[in-house]
């Protein structure tokens, strides 16, 4: 008895874990960036570059098939990633980095954010902000490394 109540005391000390889901569900982790090239684009509902970079991603997704793509949310409610999602009308994996640990890890310096990886999960690439010129930069260097 006295074991029990100190399990159940224990679980309610310790927080439950951060989640980072997608609209469809999905739990991602940052240790599953391996075997592929993988784009990470870190948005916000609250971005106004975001709303035209989003488009962007989108379509290389669909461009590339085999390329991994992921966008993270850094709203701070998980309404602010549906919102994009519906909005834009979004198929690509939106993360919704509850607790910021994708942010952590990467460290964006403003938004949009967005990344490319090698296979080993390391950046290779990475621009902030969003115009036409930096997109189409951004290409060049995907393209060199597929």
């Amino acid at each position: 008895m006295v074991k029990t109540m100190l399990i159940l005391a224990l679980a309610l000390l310790i927080p439950a874990p951060k989640q980072t889901v997608d609209q469809y569900g999905k739990t991602h982790a940052v240790a599953e960036l391996q075997g592929q090239v993988t784009v990470i684009d870190f948005a916000a509902s609250w971005c106004k570059p975001c709303w035209k970079a989003l488009p962007h991603v989108e379509a290389l997704a669909k461009e590339f098939p085999d390329l991994k793509v992921l966008v993270i949310s850094e709203d701070d409610q998980r309404a602010g990633r549906d919102k994009l999602v519906k909005k834009l009308n979004l198929s690509v994996p939106v993360i919704w980095d509850d607790g910021h640990v994708w942010a952590e890890t990467f460290q964006p310096k403003g938004m949009p954010t967005t990344l490319i990886l090698d296979k080993d999960g390391s950046v290779l690439y990475r621009h902030e902000g969003y115009s036409e010129a930096k997109w189409q930069e951004f290409r060049a260097h995907l393209k060199q490394h597929l």
